[in-house]
């Protein structure tokens, strides 16, 4: 019986996954707070959004989020990031785990990104999935790839583009469950040294476009505040976040007009100043 129902469980918990993350599904407390127009940034949080990022990193950096979807720690969405420069580029390692005790979902990662040029840069990473159901019912697991570009035009525009799992990605036989394939295309216009607009479009197999964006404004060099948006679902988002010596701090929430807000907030060690 239990082998008539596994796959099915697994299945299902996947879905349940899929729908909480979809509602908001961004490591670091800053690209939550400019409403997840994240790929275009070249911070440690890049190993998640476009690997390509990790190649402007100057020196190590590392860094921890934790974010309570909709104020319910069953959703608990937890994770960290390292970024290591290594000659030309820089090599990455994600971890993220999504849910409790009696569901969990997690995934780790292995990034390299290089740049080819003083304005191009791309990056790619291999991840390893685990879906866990306790009750007996054990785990599934799958590997997925995914990489991106970003390529700085002007002193004030950068272009980027991502690709998450084009393989589709298998995780159960049953109903040919597949991880999702996701498309992501955004810009960056900087105005000034003190403010930023970001804005980014999203494709998710077979779901609706998702459309987001956000400001981010430098009121003085050490401390920032953001505000964003974002569609499907619909939601606003604001946050700030600030340096001491080689530490960052950034706090961030989503409001989602029907499931309330979900807070986040990740901290940073990072032991150099990265390119501009």
């Amino acid at each position: 019986m239990r082998r008539i129902f596994y796959p099915i469980a697994i299945t299902v918990a996947f879905l349940f996954c899929e729908t909480a993350a979809n509602a908001q599904n961004i490591q670091g407390a800053r690209a939550t707070s400019l409403g997840g127009a994240a790929i275009t940034l070249d911070d440690v949080w890049s190993v998640f959004h476009n690997q390509a990022g990790l190649a402007r990193l100057e020196g190590m950096s590392a860094g921890v989020y934790y974010e309570n979807r909709f104020m319910m720690k069953e959703l608990g969405d937890k994770g960290l990031a390292i970024g290591i420069p290594v000659g030309n580029g820089a090599f990455g390692l994600s971890f993220r785990s999504f849910g409790y005790s009696a569901f969990s979902d997690s995934r780790a990662g292995l990034a390299y990104a290089m740049n080819f040029s003083d304005n191009f840069s791309a990056g790619v990473e291999v991840n390893y999935h685990s879906i866990r159901i306790a009750e007996g019912y054990g785990s599934q697991q799958a590997v997925s790839v995914e990489g991106g570009f970003r390529y700085q035009m002007t002193d004030h525009l950068v272009l980027a583009a991502h690709i998450n799992n084009p393989t589709r990605a298998k995780l159960t036989e049953f109903n040919d469950e597949r991880i999702p394939t996701a498309l992501r295309a955004g810009a960056a216009y900087r105005f000034s040294d003190k403010v930023q607009l970001l804005g980014e479009m999203k494709k998710v197999s077979d779901k609706n476009y998702r459309i987001s964006g956000g400001v981010e404004y430098n009121i003085v060099q050490s401390f920032s505040i953001r505000a964003g948006f974002g569609s499907y679902p619909a939601q606003l988002t604001f946050g700030f976040g600030g340096v001491i010596g080689v530490w960052r701090l950034d706090v961030a929430a989503a409001y989602h007009n029907v499931l309330g807000f979900t807070p986040q907030l990740s901290f940073v060690y990072a032991g150099q100043q990265k390119k501009k």
